[in-house]
């Protein structure tokens, strides 16, 4: 399960849990989650890594992997409530509640790199918070051959376990910059993978 709050200036690169970002860019409005038990209700700009969860060598290729739209869920009981922000909402893997498999799970939100003026590489600064280690962000852009890269910046796991109160009751910043060739106004993919231990 993963929430995050992207605070980077980069037009199309959205928050969670909002609908479909328009040619403006990103819409700023929240899908209405699902309530607990599961419905159809869909993120409009996160996907999720399926079939899950992924073994760790598919999570550190997570550009080969197949991914479907993330739900919108109403948290669990535990986690930090959706109202903690007014500009993303959880996503999870599934529809409903229960337990899942250990593993990794992926996700992957698309943007556009910007055109002007041409970038040499970028930074975001942002938060996250989720219910399990986030062990690693990866990016993808044609420029650098479609292949997938850990980016550079950020030690791993961002939310480690034995750091204060539970990586799912608390926002955890990070900072990631790229390192790989880029072209303006091309396709970008940041994948956040997450460790699901039960």
């Amino acid at each position: 399960m993963f929430s995050a709050l992207a605070a980077a200036q980069i037009p199309g690169l959205c928050n969670t849990g909002q609908t479909s970002k328009n040619a403006g860019g990103c819409t700023g409005v929240l899908v209405t989650p699902n309530p607990t038990g599961g419905g159809t209700r869909r993120d409009g700009n996160w996907e999720r890594a399926y079939p899950y969860p992924a073994t760790l060598a598919e999570a550190e290729n997570p550009c080969a992997l197949h991914y479907i739209p993330a739900w919108v869920d109403t948290p669990n009981s535990a986690w930090m409530p959706n109202s903690a922000s007014t500009a993303s909402e959880w996503i999870t893997p599934y529809d409903g509640e229960g337990d899942r498999a250990s593993g990794f799970y992926v996700y992957a939100t698309a943007f556009n790199i910007p055109d002007s003026p041409a970038p040499t590489s970028f930074t975001i600064n942002g938060q996250l918070a989720s219910d399990n280690a986030t062990v690693g962000i990866y990016f993808q852009t044609p420029a650098a051959g479609g292949a997938c890269y850990l980016v550079s910046g950020q030690d791993f796991p961002v939310n480690p376990a034995g750091s204060g109160s539970p990586d799912y009751q608390q926002w955890w910043p990070f900072t990631i910059t790229n390192t790989q060739p880029l072209a303006t106004a091309s396709p970008a993919v940041l994948f956040f993978c997450g460790a699901e231990s039960v």
